[in-house]
């Protein structure tokens, strides 16, 4: 099982092999398909981040948002690579919540590398 989840966003570079200690592999879920609600197309939500709640709550609104959770928490579980690496357009808002619902479940440490950018 991994020792950390980083969420990222797609736009701001895909994560290669290298960026870490991983020794040459990467283990990356998009979310963009599975989590099809997208806080970014909101103008009340673009500018917030899945850290909150406003945006937790929309993303929740994805239909079947709890079958696909349960999907990803067991793809990242069975991930043999140190690091697991979670995507969405922006890295702001879905990979960002999945990135914390799931390493909460977990109990794995999450890394948020452009929430600000």
């Amino acid at each position: 099982m991994p020792q950390l989840i980083v969420s990222f966003g797609f736009n701001k570079g895909v994560p290669v092999a290298g960026d870490d200690d991983n020794g040459g592999s990467l283990d990356v879920i998009d979310v963009r398909t599975v989590l099809s609600r997208n806080p970014f197309r909101d103008k009340k939500l673009r500018t917030k981040r899945g850290t909150d709640p406003e945006v937790q709550a929309d993303i929740q609104m994805t239909p079947d948002f709890l079958l696909s959770m349960q999907i990803l928490k067991d793809r990242v579980e069975m991930s043999t690579e140190k690091v697991f690496y979670i995507g969405c357009t922006g890295g702001h808002h879905r990979s960002v919540y999945a990135a914390i619902l799931i390493g909460k479940a977990l109990g794995i440490p999450v890394k948020h590398r452009d929430i600000g950018r």
